[in-house]
C-alpha cells in the first residue's frame, strides 16, 4: 500500500490545485484508515467535503486514476456548493 505521503503528494495536492484556489481552502485532512484506505477531509469557504481518496481491495485502480477520481469528485462539491454555485471546474479554478 501506498504512504500517506505518496497519497498527499500524488492523489491530493494535484486533484486540489486544479479544483481550488488557495484563497478557498482553509484546511485539509488525510487519514489512513488500516480496514478501509485513505480519507480526505477539506473544508472550502466554510463548506466541507470527504471522500475516500484511495481504498484498498481496489488494485485495478492506479494513483493516477485515484487522482483523477478525486478531481471529479471535487469539480461536482464546487458545483454543488454555495461558493461555486454551478461553476464548471473541469479546466481548473476561475483566473
Amino acid at each position: 500500500m501506498e504512504s500517506l505521503v505518496d497519497v498527499m503528494r500524488v492523489v491530493v495536492e494535484p486533484a486540489v490545485r486544479a479544483v481550488l484556489t488557495d484563497r478557498e481552502l482553509t484546511s485539509m485532512h488525510l487519514t489512513r484508515d488500516q480496514l478501509v484506505g485513505y480519507s480526505l477531509s477539506l473544508v472550502a469557504v466554510g463548506e466541507t467535503f470527504q471522500d475516500w481518496v484511495v481504498q484498498d481491495g481496489v488494485p485495478h485502480l492506479t494513483l493516477a486514476d485515484w487522482r483523477e477520481r478525486l478531481r471529479s469528485n471535487l469539480v461536482d462539491f464546487v458545483a454543488e456548493s454555495g461558493f461555486g454555485w454551478g461553476q464548471d471546474r473541469e479546466h481548473g479554478p476561475p483566473a
